[in-house]
């Protein structure tokens, strides 16, 4: 999981005194034939969503709290906890390697992008689905 540059000037920010951005109530996953990049907008599907952008809305509640810490390692994640479903695809195929989470459904804040486990080719008509616990946001 890599974090954006957005992201991370507001934790250096609130770290100096500022506050912190208001809590998320839904969370947008783009989809990207690459690395999104730290603006998240390099290798967004080419394919165009039906009737919408290419984010999927889910509830930020829809995470797990906070798990993982331990005295020998450091890794602290939320994962997803139910399944995630992209609207059909219109388009050339294309071959999806990595995910990007974002504060808004259409322009908004890139917050952080990871990489899929395994790539995903999908066609015209097919949706994308991220199982539960599929999408990990890790802090090591």
């Amino acid at each position: 999981m890599a974090f954006s540059q957005y992201f991370a000037t507001e934790i250096l920010t609130w770290i100096k005194g500022s506050s912190f951005p208001t809590a998320l109530s839904n969370v947008y996953v783009s989809i990207h034939t690459g690395d999104p990049g730290t603006a998240g907008t390099s290798n967004d599907v080419t394919l165009t969503v039906t009737g919408s952008s290419n984010r999927t809305a889910i509830s930020a509640s829809a995470f797990t709290g906070v798990t993982g810490a331990s005295p020998s390692g450091f890794e602290i994640k939320n994962t997803n906890t139910v399944q995630i479903t992209t609207n059909a695809q219109n388009g050339t195929q294309q071959t999806l390697s990595h995910f990007g989470l974002w504060d808004a459904q259409t322009s908004g804040n890139f917050i952080a992008s990871g990489a899929l486990t395994a790539n995903v080719d999908v066609q015209s008509g097919d949706t994308v689905q991220f199982n539960a616990n599929a999408l990990a946001i890790k802090v090591v």
